[in-house]
């Protein structure tokens, strides 16, 4: 009779255990309580406004005539043949020197004008002139300073790129570099450029 007892207890608490896996409930671990949530309320009649962030001011520059369009004939060899006036906005901050670019995309990249040292300050090329202060290179016609589009005659048009170059340190090519070499160490070292495009087909 007094060994009957802990038996007893024994199936008692595995009938306990049994009942508590069959009732569709399953047992877990114990979970600590969660920290409060700290929410904000608004006054009566207020939204929550969520302000984007403002993306920095793209550099961009503006010819006299559209992206794209047909050079006139001024600024060529068939004309005046002078520089043409451009403006340019938003350099980046860090700016210590600008240069200045013009190369025939349908010749190999020909330059046809190659400034560089421009000061930050400046923010546009007069027509017919470069920035005081600055340096005009060699172009691809052997001349030092700007020559025109000039393609040859009976060519499709040609495409010329007009590119503004922000750098943020002094260039230091080779006092005999190329315009090529020129242009190509601005390509490699602008932290930012802007171009604007025009085409030209010769009479004839």
């Amino acid at each position: 009779m007094h060994r009957a007892a802990p038996v007893i207890a024994v199936v008692a608490a595995a009938i306990a255990v049994s009942a508590c896996s069959n009732d569709g409930r399953e047992l877990r671990d114990p979970t600590f309580p969660l920290p409060p949530t700290t929410t904000t309320s608004l006054p009566p009649g207020e939204t929550l406004t969520t302000v984007p962030p403002t993306a920095a001011p793209i550099l961009t520059l503006v010819a006299p005539w559209p992206d794209g369009a047909v050079l006139p004939a001024r600024h060529t060899c068939d004309d005046a043949d002078i520089s043409p006036a451009l403006t340019w906005t938003n350099l980046p901050a860090g700016t210590v020197e600008v240069a200045f670019t013009v190369t025939d995309l349908d010749a190999d990249g020909f330059a046809h004008w190659v400034v560089t040292g421009i000061d930050p300050t400046v923010t546009g090329l007069t027509e017919g002139e470069a920035p005081a202060g600055s340096i005009e290179w060699t172009n691809g016609f052997g001349v030092e300073g700007w020559g025109g589009p000039c393609p040859p005659e009976g060519d499709l048009d040609h495409f010329y790129l007009f590119t503004v170059h922000a750098l943020n340190q002094p260039l230091a090519p080779a006092d005999d570099a190329s315009a090529a070499e020129v242009v190509e160490a601005l390509n490699a070292q602008a932290i930012a450029q802007a171009s604007v495009s025009g085409t030209y087909v010769r009479p004839g």
